[in-house]
This record gives structure tokens, C-alpha cells and sequence, in this order.
């Protein structure tokens, strides 16, 4: 009883001198494969939990059963500390004592036992409170995350770590890698009845494209005791946004777990999810480093003035170099550095094409625009 009032009373002190504990939000991480034929099924289920239970952030590995087109380095890695098949999943990467399909010291959970799971522990109480920003330069195609975990109960000692993974949805591809397995295709009243095995031009879910922090996390973010109300925070920087990823599908998603040597000490202890494109969309507030310099002309077409907008370390400076498509300089100019914006009349110029050129940084430059009248 002794132990119990006082439990009460760190959790009543935190709630007061914080305002209020934060939000404990389930990571569910998803194995599933292109040649999973139970792996549709998998992927209504956990459509299903994160519909009825929003603080239920749902990833999806495409690794377990073999891999696909969409497999990423960093999931074959997870995948085979955690499962020997799919459609499993790991619930906070947490060792639950109930019968597994896996292969123990393996914890991943079969699909019919996801949704008990969840629900049992969507009461948590949260030790950290997990918050993730984005800043998003479409022009350049590259996102800066930072990340922030504050304490606000002391965790159990152990090795803490910043994991940051960045997850696109509906991704739809044809042919082998994509066409998904569906062993639903005969059983009359599921949803995937008569859908094709396999199915051409499946939805795949909540897919995981890049591991920014490294397949098991950023170590040195966080001390092994973290003090309670302290901010501990990193910046991922430059994380490449590929031109066949969809913007408007992007999340990113920010989680702090322990790091062991045995797999099933690797539990996660909070996790925040943001859409790229709900943060920041432009260049990025504090100087850029030279080597991913970011040069935008606008407006494109132009007519009476044409705007240069740039971003690179204010310790250096570049030239501008213009020219028509026949090569001939129209306009010549050094850039000082940091964040500014120039104007160039182009009144005089003749309609057409013109190409810019930037030099003098660590990569050069180049692109074009268009003046018309």
C-alpha cells in the first residue's frame, strides 16, 4: 500500500508542476510483404486500430516474409530481431506474455492478437513527451526534423535513443515487388474476395522509406538518467525527400526507446507523428550550409522584374551567371552570403529561356526561367 501512495503522489507532483502528462502514443510496427498472402488481412486490422484509437501511430516493415520493392535496408535489419513472419507486429516493441507465432527470443505478435494488445495499454502513463517539427524545402526536395523529448517521470536506467523514421502512405507499383499476394481471394465475405491473387495495383499502407536516425536510433541525444523537465533535442538535417515519394502522403515519425544488446529490451517509451506538409513549407529559418545551398527564381515566367532567392553560409559568397540559350551572358553577379532576396530587372531582356548558374560553393547550381511579355 506504501508503495502505491507513493507512486500516486510522483504522478500527482508531475501533473502539477507540468500541467498535465503527456499523451502515450502506441507505436505499432507492421511486418508485411508484397508475397504475404495473409499480409492484406494484416493491413485492415491495422487500418482498423488506428481509425478507432488515433494515439495508435501504425508503420509498416516490408520485411518478415521475405522482401519487395519497398523494402529499406534498415526494416530486413528490424525484421529479423523481432519476427519470423508476417503479418506480425511489434507493440512498442514490448515482450507481451501472450502465444506468438514467432519463434521466441523473437517477439512480434500475430494479427489476431493486435487489437487486445493495444487496447490494454492505451491507459499508459507516459515518461516522456515526444515532439517532432519538420521544415520542408520543396524546391531543393529536402526535410530538417527536429526532435524533442522531455521527461516529465524519471525513466528506469538504460541506454536511450532518438529514432526518426519517415513513412509514406498509398503507395501504389505494378508488377513483381508490388502486386500483392492475397490468399482472401476465394473467402467469400472478406474484403479482399475476388480482388486477384495477386492483386495489380495494391494499396500499400503506411510504408516505411527512410530510417534518418540509423536502424536502432541516435545515441548521445539522451543521458542513460535523463532529468525530469530537462529538453533534449536533435536536428536531422538535410533528410533527401525522393522525387517518387509523395509529398502530400509524408509522415515523419519521431519515438524514444531503450537500446540493449538483447532485442527484447529495446521498448518504446513515447512517439509523435506529424505530416510533412503541416510544418514548415519553404526554405529553412537558420543558415544553410554550401553544400546544400538552396537558389529559387520567381516569378517564373517573368516580365518586368524577375527575383532571386537564395539561401547559403553567410561566410561565403558565389557568382551569379545568366545567359540565353545560345550562351551569350545577359547578367553577371556576386551573391553575398546568408538568406536574401535580389531583384534584376529583365524589361530589356527578349522573350524566352534563360539559364542560371551559380558557382563558387561546394556544388554549383544550375536551373532556368522564362521571360515573356
Amino acid at each position: 500500500m506504501t508503495k502505491r501512495i507513493a507512486v500516486f503522489a510522483v504522478l500527482i507532483l508531475v501533473s502539477t508542476a507540468f500541467g498535465q502528462l503527456p499523451v502515450k502514443r502506441i507505436l505499432l510496427e507492421e511486418f508485411s510483404t508484397a508475397p504475404c498472402g495473409f499480409c492484406p488481412d494484416g493491413d485492415l486490422i491495422a487500418a482498423q486500430l488506428v481509425k478507432d484509437h488515433p494515439s495508435i501511430i501504425w508503420v509498416t516493415h516490408h520485411a518478415g516474409f521475405g522482401t519487395d520493392s519497398m523494402t529499406v535496408t534498415e526494416s530486413k535489419a528490424i525484421a529479423s530481431a523481432f519476427t519470423t513472419f508476417a503479418p506480425g507486429a511489434c507493440i512498442d516493441r514490448g515482450d507481451h506474455p501472450i502465444p506468438v507465432y514467432t519463434i521466441p527470443p523473437h517477439i512480434a505478435i500475430s494479427r489476431q492478437k493486435w487489437d487486445s494488445v493495444c487496447t490494454a495499454h492505451l491507459g499508459d502513463t507516459a515518461a516522456v513527451d515526444v515532439r517532432v517539427r519538420t521544415v520542408y524545402d520543396p524546391a531543393r526536395r529536402s526535410l530538417r526534423c527536429d526532435v524533442e523529448a522531455e521527461f516529465v517521470i524519471a525513466p528506469q536506467p538504460g541506454e536511450l535513443r532518438v529514432q526518426l523514421y519517415v513513412v509514406e502512405d498509398s503507395v501504389v507499383g505494378y508488377g513483381k515487388g508490388f502486386d500483392q499476394k492475397n490468399y482472401f481471394n476465394t473467402t467469400k465475405g472478406h474484403p479482399y474476395y475476388g480482388k486477384g491473387d495477386s492483386i495489380y495495383g495494391y494499396v500499400h499502407h503506411r510504408v516505411l522509406r527512410a530510417v534518418p536516425s540509423g536502424t536502432w536510433g541516435l545515441s548521445g541525444v539522451i543521458p542513460a538518467s535523463p532529468t525530469v523537465g530537462v529538453t533534449y533535442a536533435h536536428t536531422f538535417a538535410n533528410i533527401p525527400v525522393n522525387t517518387w515519394w509523395k509529398e502530400r502522403d509524408l509522415d515523419v515519425v519521431a519515438f524514444v526507446s531503450y537500446h540493449h544488446t538483447d532485442a527484447k529490451q529495446r521498448r518504446v517509451l513515447n512517439a509523435a507523428q506529424v505530416r510533412v506538409l503541416d510544418g514548415t513549407v519553404g526554405l529553412p529559418e537558420d543558415p544553410v550550409d554550401p553544400a546544400v545551398a538552396s537558389f529559387e527564381v520567381f516569378p517564373n515566367p517573368a516580365s518586368g522584374q524577375v527575383q532571386f532567392r537564395y539561401a547559403f553560409d553567410p561566410a561565403r559568397s558565389a557568382r551569379l551567371t545568366v545567359t540565353d540559350v545560345a550562351g551569350r551572358v545577359v547578367l553577371a553577379a556576386t551573391l553575398e552570403g546568408g538568406r536574401r532576396t535580389i531583384g534584376q530587372s529583365v524589361a530589356t531582356l527578349p522573350r524566352g529561356l534563360y539559364l542560371y548558374r551559380i558557382t563558387g560553393l561546394e556544388r554549383i547550381l544550375t536551373g532556368n526561367f522564362v521571360v515573356q511579355r
